[in-house]
């Protein structure tokens, strides 16, 4: 909707307005249809992608981690991602309280 401007420059402030409406509408429609298409990704698939971005180097993990990112943190399988020393204890607890 950035073109708003030109549009009102070529056709008129009224049929700007109707452009724009309409542009919106069908990428909220096209947006909804994507989203049942290919639903939410699961945070577990989130830190797994994060974790393969050239760059990282290691991830750290609060007490305040999800079960999902709690089960990551202390799975000895996976590299780069940890809970850091203070907080070991409470995110073992809600790994294990998510199996």
């Amino acid at each position: 909707m950035v073109a708003t401007s030109q549009l009102t420059d070529l056709f008129g402030a009224g049929v700007a307005k109707e452009v724009v409406s309409a542009a919106a509408l069908a990428n909220m429609v096209l947006q909804s249809v994507m989203v049942s298409l290919t639903g939410n990704m699961p945070q577990a698939d989130q830190v797994r992608q994060v974790l393969a971005m050239p760059g990282v180097e290691k991830l750290d993990v609060n007490a305040k981690a999800s079960p999902e990112l709690a089960k990551l943190a202390v799975d000895p399988n996976i590299d780069k991602i940890a809970p850091i020393p203070a907080a070991i204890s409470q995110v073992t607890q809600t790994a294990k309280a998510a199996i």
